[in-house]
């Protein structure tokens, strides 16, 4: 039955989803090919009309990476509050599924939805401004850029990009399950139940931004201290120092996130 509700989660989710993103690479297509492209060839290619029109599409792309990154997050708020809470809520707690079955199925295909935003937001960037030219520079000089940001060469971009796409995972579940919780303590409030689940949300937001900065902070100042005993290593240990720790912490808070959400939904459940 989970992939049941998996996949009338994810066909709700892709129906608009899907298009917006689609307008997005469109876009960024468009103007590499159209207006990028021959500036980084010729720069004064261009005529008074020609940048005009690339004014024009650089605020519609924009536009579109705005709708981009904030709409699939309120996309995913909008289904879950429907499909739950809403009076379409009634009729999907008569189906023979397990409330934690709805949780689950809700926030793999919110969680999914959030990463293919990420990586498809980075792609339509990476149309926009990577061409022939740089990457033949970046090919050159590649071990070079590593140790100038620290690294050293034997860690590889491979390892680096892995990295990030764990961390960009873990981001996923970590705002969904965020999302999820802030409405479903919205629904607490007898009364302004999604005014309720803004405020939670923001204030949830505000909470864990200044435990990770405080907590950051005091990661900084120790390894600063220290950096004389680590010479050149410094760099490249402070990013995996500070690297596992934003892991963990976005780790940790998913799956509290989680844990709360699934409790309120088992205990305070509230269609009326």
């Amino acid at each position: 039955m989970l992939g049941k509700l998996m996949k009338y989660d994810f066909k709700a989710l892709s129906r608009y989803l899907i298009v917006i993103h689609a307008m997005l690479l469109i876009t960024a297509a468009l103007g590499r090919f159209l207006f990028i492209g021959r500036l980084v060839d010729n720069p004064n290619s261009l005529s008074n009309t020609g940048t005009v029109i690339m004014t024009i599409g650089i605020f519609l792309y924009v536009i579109l990476f705005m709708t981009a990154v904030f709409g699939t997050l309120l996309m995913i708020a909008i289904h879950f509050y429907k499909n739950l809470y809403s009076d379409e809520g009634y009729l999907t707690h008569t189906l023979p599924v397990s409330r934690t079955q709805l949780l689950m199925s809700k926030t793999i295909s919110g969680s999914v939805w959030t990463m293919i935003d990420m990586m498809l937001v980075i792609m339509s960037i990476l149309i926009l401004v990577v061409y022939k030219p740089l990457i033949r520079e970046f090919v050159v000089y590649q071990d070079e850029a590593l140790r100038e940001m620290g690294f050293p060469v034997s860690v590889g971009y491979g390892k680096i990009t892995l990295a990030i796409l764990v961390l960009l995972v873990i981001s996923a579940v970590e705002n969904v399950v965020m999302i999820y919780m802030s409405i479903t303590i919205g629904q607490l409030f007898s009364n302004h139940r999604v005014l309720g689940a803004i405020v939670a949300y923001f204030s949830i937001n505000t909470i864990i931004g200044i435990v990770s900065s405080v907590a950051g902070g005091a990661y900084s100042v120790s390894a600063i201290m220290k950096a004389e005993t680590m010479g050149d290593a410094f760099i490249y240990q402070f990013f995996v120092k500070t690297f596992v720790f934003a892991l963990v912490l976005e780790a940790v808070t998913s799956v509290i996130f989680y844990i709360i959400t699934q409790l309120l939904m088992q205990r305070k459940m509230n269609l009326s």
